[in-house]
Formats: C-alpha cells, sequence, structure tokens
C-alpha cells in the first residue's frame, strides 16, 4: 500500500469564498467573484498569432516568416528594418517575443523547418532548434540514452525555448534545461552564423536563458546520459512535516516534487530515485510503455481533491464531472499509486490547460520563511486559489540570467485557470500579483517564460550578472532588433528602481 504519512491530517471547514454573480450584481464586482473576459479575442481574430493559452497576441498572420535554412535567416537579420523575433510552441505567457500589431517591417521567424536529430555521439546529440522535448526524450530512448537532468512538466516545449526561458524539472543534483547544453550554433543579431561552446570567445553562460536576445538558435548540442529506471513514491505529509523536512527529502532523494493545499495543509509528495535492480527488472519486462504501477490506490487526498474540484468547478463555471482537462490535473491527486518507469513517463506528464501561471524562485535556505508567508496570506484570503502551490528545488545554474545563478532555489509555482470562454475569477490576476509580492521579498526571481509582474521585483540587485548581460547585448545587437518591448520594459523598470534608489540615498544625506 502507498506510504501514507498524517493521513488523518485534518481537512479544515473553511468554504471557499466564490460566489456566482448574477446579470444585477456588477456594482459588487470587485468584493465577488466575478469573471473577466481574457482568451476571446483569439476565437474572433483570426488573423492573429496568439500564445498557446489564447490569451496574449504574438503578432499577425503576414508577420510570420518561415525561413528553410540558416542563410535565409541571416539575410532576414541583416536586412529587416523593425524587430526580429522567433516563436517556439507559444508557451510562454508574457509577450517576450511579440510584435506590435502595427509594426510593418517586424519578423517573427517560425523555425518548424529545424527540428530532428542532427548528429550524436557516445556522450551527447544535436537537435535543431524546433525540436520538441517529447521528440528528443523519444530519440534518446531508441538509443538508450536520456537527459542528464530531469524533465520539465510539458515535453510539447521546442528544445530552443525551453533553454532560451530557462525551464526546468526539479532535484538539487541538477538545474535547469539550459545547464544540460554543450554547445549551439546561432545567427547572431549581426547575421554572423557562429558556434558557442565552453571554450567559444562568445560566453556560452550568456547564451543559455537569454530570452531570445543574442541572437537565433540553429541547433543545440546537449549532454546525455546512459538510461535509467526510476522508483517514484507517493504519500499524503501533514504542512509541519513538509515545512520541517522538505530540503532534507531534497538532499536525500534525486528529484522531489511537492505540491500543498493551503485550503485543507494536506501536501502530496513525491520521492524519486534510481529503480532498485529488482524493480528495473521488473519494469523492463513489460512492454514499457506506461509505469509500473506498484501499490493499491491510497485515498488520503480524496477529501482534499474533492474540495478543490469544487473551487475549480465554480471558478471555471464548468461541470466538474466533465472531461475538461483543468479537472484531470487535480483528479490526479486522488487514489495515488507508487510508479516505476522512465523518467519521463513519471515526471513529464503535464496536462497543457489555458492558465495564468505564475513561478517563482527563492534561495533555498528561504524556503520556509517564505512558506510561512504565503500560510500567513492564505488564512488572511482563504479559497483564493484553487490549484495547490507546486514546490520544486533545483541546483545551482550556470545561466547568467538564470534565477537559479547564485545557488540552490526552490521554485514556487501557483496558477489560475482560464475558463473555456475565456475568463479568469475576478480576483485572479491581483492574486498573481500578492502572491509574487510576498515571494519577491525573500529573494525572488520569476521564471522568464511565465507570468510575471515586472514591478514586484528587484533584477538588476538580485541577477548578479543582470548589468554585464544587457552590456554584452548591446555589443551584439546595438540597434536593439532583437530586444523586445517586453523584455526592454523590465531592463527600463530596473533603470527606474536604480534611480529611485539614488533619490532616496541622497534624500536621506
Amino acid at each position: 500500500m502507498t506510504q501514507l504519512r498524517n493521513s488523518q491530517t485534518k481537512i479544515n471547514g473553511n468554504q471557499s469564498n466564490s460566489f456566482k454573480i448574477g446579470k444585477d450584481d456588477s456594482a459588487n464586482a470587485s468584493s465577488l467573484t466575478s469573471h473577466i473576459a481574457l482568451s476571446t479575442q483569439a476565437k474572433v481574430r483570426k488573423d492573429t498569432v496568439y500564445n498557446w493559452s489564447g490569451i496574449q497576441p504574438i503578432s499577425k498572420k503576414n508577420q510570420v516568416q518561415f525561413p528553410k535554412n540558416a542563410e535565409r535567416i541571416s539575410e532576414l537579420l541583416r536586412t529587416t528594418m523593425g524587430k526580429v523575433h522567433v516563436i517556439g510552441s507559444g508557451l510562454s505567457y508574457e509577450q517576450i517575443m511579440s510584435l506590435s500589431m502595427d509594426d510593418e517591417t517586424g519578423v517573427i521567424l517560425n523555425m518548424e523547418n529545424f527540428k530532428g536529430l542532427v548528429r550524436m555521439s557516445d556522450c551527447s546529440a544535436t537537435f535543431g532548434a524546433s525540436t520538441s522535448v517529447n521528440d528528443i526524450i523519444s530519440i534518446l530512448g531508441q538509443h538508450d540514452r536520456m537527459l542528464p537532468c530531469s524533465p520539465g512538466v510539458i515535453g510539447i516545449q521546442t528544445i530552443a525555448g525551453s533553454i532560451a526561458t530557462g525551464t526546468h524539472g526539479q532535484g538539487l543534483f541538477q538545474s535547469t534545461y539550459s545547464d544540460i547544453v554543450k554547445s549551439m550554433r546561432v545567427v547572431l543579431p549581426s547575421g554572423v552564423i557562429t558556434d558557442i561552446d565552453e571554450n567559444s570567445e562568445l560566453p556560452l553562460q550568456a547564451f543559455i536563458a537569454s530570452i531570445g536576445m543574442l541572437g537565433v538558435i540553429l541547433e543545440v548540442e546537449i549532454y546525455t546520459t546512459e538510461r535509467r529506471v526510476f522508483h517514484c513514491r507517493k504519500s499524503a505529509v501533514g504542512y509541519d512535516e513538509f515545512l520541517k523536512d522538505y530540503e532534507e527529502w531534497n538532499r536525500k532523494y534525486e528529484y522531489v516534487k511537492a505540491w500543498w493545499f493551503p485550503e485543507t495543509d494536506q501536501c502530496h509528495l513525491w520521492e524519486v530515485d534510481e529503480a532498485c535492480p529488482k524493480l528495473a527488472s521488473k519494469f523492463l519486462n513489460t512492454s514499457k510503455e506506461t509505469p509500473l504501477e506498484l501499490t493499491d490506490a491510497s485515498d488520503a487526498m480524496n477529501d482534499t481533491v474533492d474540495k478543490y474540484m469544487n473551487a475549480l468547478s465554480h471558478d471555471t463555471k464548468s461541470d466538474s464531472k466533465s472531461s475538461q482537462p483543468q479537472f484531470q490535473t487535480v483528479k490526479r491527486f486522488a487514489d495515488s499509486k507508487d510508479l516505476v518507469g522512465y523518467s519521463e513517463q513519471i515526471l513529464c506528464k503535464g496536462i497543457p490547460v489555458p492558465q495564468i501561471n505564475c513561478e517563482i524562485a527563492v534561495p533555498l535556505d528561504r524556503f520556509k520563511e517564505a512558506t510561512e508567508a504565503l500560510h500567513k496570506w492564505n488564512e488572511t484570503n482563504p479559497g483564493r486559489l484553487h490549484y495547490p502551490f507546486i514546490y520544486r528545488a533545483t541546483g545551482k545554474s550556470k545561466a547568467w540570467m538564470s534565477p537559479a545563478f547564485s545557488g540552490e532555489s526552490v521554485w514556487i509555482g501557483f496558477l489560475v485557470y482560464v475558463a473555456e470562454d475565456g475568463t479568469v475569477r475576478s480576483d485572479g490576476m491581483e492574486t498573481m500579483r500578492e502572491i509574487q509580492k510576498i515571494l519577491s521579498s525573500f529573494g525572488g526571481l520569476p521564471h522568464w517564460g511565465k507570468h510575471f509582474a515586472k514591478e514586484e521585483f528587484r533584477f538588476g540587485s538580485k541577477i548578479e550578472n543582470w548589468n554585464k548581460f544587457f552590456q554584452f547585448r548591446k555589443s551584439l545587437d546595438p540597434t536593439d532588433k532583437m530586444f523586445s518591448k517586453t523584455l526592454s520594459q523590465v531592463y527600463e523598470s530596473q533603470l527606474f528602481q536604480k534611480r529611485k534608489s539614488y533619490q532616496h540615498f541622497y534624500a536621506a544625506q
């Protein structure tokens, strides 16, 4: 039977503060949970390319180019008068690579012609920039190889996009996708085609997690390792145990993932390590198409799941018994079973659902106080979240712009789902901002590919190589051709904060 810890954790009686608003209740919308439309434009504006959730416009369709070779990309970078940006799977929430709709000279590059295995050696493999993580895992598996890092949750992401945004899985013994890069082939903003590795004059550490600002990635060479079989132990634990032992779990197990449900103070915990020879052999003697289920189903999380399903049903205006994907993301915590299988079969099983998704990296040594602050916030604001907080720790990253560059970090994720009609709770965006503000005060920095409120973060003082990176960026792209509006606003916001700090200093003097 699945191991249970504190399986009798009390489910508190707090009722969700979600209320249904009728047509005559608009005057009270600020205090209740009406819904605001976000993604309905995607169903109307057929001439526009949107991100995957249909919320953020990326460009007009006639602004998109589909280059077939590096020479064409080089030509476009040399001759295009406006901005040049790159689109991958469209998973990023913020408009980090979007074009203005009225930019008649700008270009979005769709890299769909750059995918697949290019070459493979004993310890590395090179893929086209647009190859999905799912395809890379599959190709490596055919050669009995695997990624040397934990896979992220969503496998449809392109390898270039996952590297550029610093996408990560979990585990203190590894870091992000950016950190498994051995070399890259890139077209610089000047149109020059060049190879970059750890020994090149151009620093590889700047190009990984560069958010599309330093050039167009053509190929990525990543390290690989021998394929292994893993054992995932699932359990239900109480909040106090989670707070006390989370760091210890991460130092004991290769991969650890935890979901904290603040409405009930239960946590769903995954502890993942390489399977023992007996369990590995048992799995390898199956078809290997799905992970092996080891235990009877545990119902330790079922009451918590029911509570969150009801809140989610209300907030997305849908029947929880329907097949809509947001409910599947919560149902999977019920009747849980221990698993044995390949790492991607266990860890790369995210269900893409339209959502406002935030993830903030906090130094691991501030995990407890940051979580206690979130606990206090939830006590004051019960029912504001219909999905648990997600905790994933990683080791230090070598990427200059990674929030994990300074050392071990815990990434705390939180989200609000978008209903089928393109609406979210009226307090949804404010909830996202309030939590970001709390985590920022503990040294938190956001995931570059997810939603973040730039005004809440001190990037310039928290990212050690911030000034170094942007000076380097300017040297490669003096006309700011690949410097998007959103990222330039992030940069400008830090200059404003710096000027404001100086003013306060001199006023005090």
